[in-house]
């Protein structure tokens, strides 16, 4: 591969696949001195294939998100209780030892409670722990989740005091993991969304590590729109499906609201993020178009294949539409009104996917 084709992949690729990391501080408690986020690490042309491989052929994609943390330690305790089962599904502490029983979880609780920083019994003045959860899909192998997640809570929490179990009573594999927010150099964790993107791709690299395909793409880059919504919400909403509730939890109740409100014509729903949404859609089909132009160059089969794969996988992305695009959509469905608008997968304004690359004939 040319130099130039190797220069193309290694700059869209960062384009497509990281953002800028904005300034997280992450205090000492003792001295006020900061910490900044780590940079992104920089990537061969071969690590952006091997990723653009794995996006388009759907691989996986892990999921790492905080669910949580306790503010003093009563509610530390509480969630120590919760993935231990009150003592019956063991726990393994950042030494690798094994607790079970809740003589263990206690010990825990006195060790977080009075190492050189304590944790207050009570009030919240501010969070003292962080709940982690690490999953993947159902069918995964649950031993390589648990093995993985205990190599990536080394790796990246080694100077805090955590412990983690292994759940087995869902689909889902999945780790909780529970970390001290102040680490042993007294360097208090203040996480961004720079470093959850990071925590999931240090996941899926120790998975990959076992031979699980596993992804840690951003939402933008598989075209998906809509942010997951809280369990919370998705519990009430369920439960009001089912008649066990008067209500819908509130963020549903607000886009009925809006939809009714359009449908009455008594004006359109402005969501102020919409054009934001549309400028991402641009900027990520632009950057897929130039790594695939790129690929296309490259005298190897296996890079034009993955070019046509790419663009195969730009049409297919799903249509760029809000919750309440979507909900109006139904609505008027519903009514027998619906309206003309934009193919599925295009927006007003969103450059098209590429329908052909450089160099293709007529078919």
């Amino acid at each position: 591969m040319s130099r130039v084709v190797d220069g193309v992949l290694k700059e869209w690729g960062d384009r497509l696949f990281y953002s800028p990391v904005k300034g997280k501080k992450g205090r000492n408690v003792r001295g006020g001195v900061s910490r900044p986020s780590p940079p992104s690490k920089p990537h061969s042309s071969a690590m952006v294939k091997d990723r653009l491989a794995r996006t388009t052929g759907k691989a996986p994609e892990v999921m790492v998100k905080i669910s949580g943390g306790g503010k003093n330690m009563g509610q530390i305790k509480a969630h120590l209780d919760y993935i231990s089962r009150n003592g019956e599904v063991e726990l393994e502490d950042e030494n690798g030892a094994i607790l079970h029983g809740v003589d263990d979880v206690r010990e825990v609780r006195d060790a977080w409670a009075k190492g050189k920083i304590g944790i207050p019994k009570e009030g919240e003045r501010r969070r003292e722990a962080f709940n982690i959860i690490l999953s993947m899909p159902p069918g995964t192998d649950r031993q390589a989740v648990k093995d993985a997640a205990r190599q990536f809570a080394a790796e990246q929490f080694g100077n805090h005091q955590y412990v983690f179990a292994a759940h087995e009573d869902e689909k889902h594999p999945h780790v909780h993991l529970a970390v001290k927010a102040v680490d042993k150099s007294g360097v208090r964790m203040n996480p961004r969304k720079a470093d959850l993107q990071a925590w999931r791709e240090h996941f899926a690299d120790k998975l990959r590590e076992r031979g699980i395909a596993a992804n840690a793409t951003p939402r933008r880059v598989r075209g998906v729109v809509h942010k997951a919504e809280k369990q919370a919400v998705r519990w009430i909403d369920k439960e009001h499906q089912e008649g066990k509730r008067a209500a819908p939890s509130k963020s549903r109740a607000g886009r009925a609201a809006a939809v009714a409100q359009e449908l009455a014509g008594q004006g359109a729903h402005v969501n102020p993020a919409e054009q934001a949404i549309t400028e991402r859609r641009k900027k990520t089909v632009h950057a897929y178009g130039q790594l695939a132009r790129a690929l296309a160059q490259s005298p190897d089969d296996a890079d034009k294949q993955l070019a046509l794969n790419i663009v195969g996988f730009v049409k297919a992305m799903p249509p760029l539409q809000t919750q309440h695009q979507e909900a109006l959509a139904v609505a008027q469905r519903e009514r027998g009104q619906g309206r003309g608008g934009p193919a599925p997968g295009q927006q007003k304004g969103a450059e098209p996917a590429p329908s052909r690359l450089p160099g293709d004939k007529e078919r």
